[in-house]
């Protein structure tokens, strides 16, 4: 059976505390679970409106009451919903989110602002669909993104996302789409190229 592992970076260790999920680590940043420690950074980068306006869901502006009760609904939706915490070593700097894991998931995300553009949620999103992926029957994940957003989109079609629905006249919501298969294909594709580059490195010693 093929390593169906992230990345060569990825290992998987189990939380102390918090909800009770495995934690992939990248080379960027960890995913772990969030946790009431977390509230006051939750409330400074999710309260930023720069973050706020591409996401529907997120109360705004976002307070400290907010933050408990999602630490609290997270723990009461067990099987359901998962979140994962990005910390880059000096904390939370954003979160990774899949909902209705009992259906067809759905992935959410947010970024504090000063950590774009640096490749981040990229690897957060690989770390966190292959978590998806290797731990659960899924064989479907989906996302909606605004399409005034398109780092976020961009995030997500560079992990094998396809566009199913368009944004809408007059509206600019879009519906993507990862199967199974495809994330495996496109992380088997992405593995073997970086094996392919060291071991062309390794004969130019």
């Amino acid at each position: 059976m093929p390593d169906r592992s992230v990345d060569a970076h990825t290992r998987w260790k189990t939380p102390t505390a918090g909800v009770g999920h495995p934690t992939p680590a990248g080379a960027r940043a960890t995913l772990r679970a969030p946790r009431s420690a977390d509230i006051a950074r939750l409330v400074a980068l999710a309260g930023d409106p720069d973050v706020a306006r591409h996401l529907e869901r997120l109360p705004h502006p976002y307070e400290e009451v907010h933050a408990r009760t999602w630490l609290t609904d997270l723990e009461r939706a067990h099987a359901r919903e998962v979140a994962f915490a990005l910390d880059d070593g000096t904390g939370l700097i954003g979160v990774i989110s899949f909902r209705a894991l009992d259906e067809t998931p759905e992935i959410g995300y947010w970024l504090g602002r000063r950590y774009w553009g640096q490749g981040i949620m990229s690897e957060a999103a690989r770390l966190a669909l292959g978590w998806l992926f290797e731990t659960t029957p899924a064989p479907t994940v989906t996302a909606r993104v605004s399409g005034t957003n398109p780092a976020s989109l961009a995030v997500l079609t560079n992990t094998g996302f396809r566009v199913v629905e368009p944004a809408q006249a007059g509206g600019t919501t879009v519906g993507l789409r990862l199967d199974r298969a495809d994330h495996f294909r496109l992380h088997d594709h992405m593995n073997g190229t970086a094996a392919d580059r060291a071991a062309q490195k390794a004969t130019q010693r």
